[in-house]
């Protein structure tokens, strides 16, 4: 058995999961992955030894568990990657470490109504509300590039824990046909060109679809 494992729900679906997934294979950290499937009647007896709180993702680490995506990702810079996680200079570290709190906390008409979906493919009317997030989204992907992000490709220059929380959004925003400026465009196209997320969308697009009968431990 390896000593870090990750627990993670459906690769089609859960976009809580994807993102430690991604920090973990970007930097290739070794691991175990260990899919529970979401919403069966089993998910909670399956979850109980591993997740502390009966949802996904969740970390174990030698005699450490950690849940939820954050938590994990700053878990897994600092006790796995030396602190490269995060971007070297404080003020660009400040700043992501806003995004990444800022898409964990907000943006819930998203998450309701435009859920990430691998093998989705459909332009969807845009209420007010999702217009509004995806304009914010837009702003911050567009800020954070043009001020931090010279020298590579990502928001802060090299790969950090925010693109990692930025790239099921990127899937999401392409599934469901929205329209973004032409800077928010490219570096979403730069991470849905990741390798990994790649992988990840190749392997959720090949999941059977789930019993959805049983509304229990949804991501976080």
């Amino acid at each position: 058995m390896s000593s870090t494992r990750l627990v993670i729900g459906n690769k089609n679906f859960s976009s809580w999961s994807m993102r430690p997934w991604l920090l973990l294979k970007h930097f290739e950290i070794p691991f175990e992955e260990v899919n529970v499937a979401l919403y069966q009647r089993n998910t909670a007896e399956k979850l109980g030894p591993l997740s502390p709180s009966l949802k996904v993702p969740a970390l174990l680490h030698h005699e450490t568990t950690v849940w939820d995506s954050m938590a994990i990702c700053e878990y897994v810079s600092e006790a796995l990657l030396d602190g490269k996680g995060w971007p070297a200079s404080p003020r660009k570290r400040a700043t992501a470490r806003s995004v990444c709190a800022e898409i964990h906390a907000e943006f819930a008409n998203l998450k309701k109504d435009w859920p990430m979906n691998c093998k989705a493919s459909v332009d969807l009317s845009v209420s007010e509300p999702i217009a509004e997030e995806i304009a914010r989204i837009d702003a911050i992907w567009s800020c954070c590039r043009r001020k931090h992000g010279l020298g590579g490709e990502y928001l802060y220059g090299r790969f950090s824990i925010a693109d990692c929380m930025s790239a099921p959004i990127a899937l999401v925003l392409r599934s469901y046909g929205a329209e973004l400026s032409a800077g928010a465009q490219r570096y979403a196209d730069t991470l849905l060109a990741h390798p990994a997320v790649q992988e990840w969308i190749s392997q959720g697009q090949a999941e059977e679809d789930p019993d959805t009968a049983m509304p229990f431990a949804s991501s976080m």
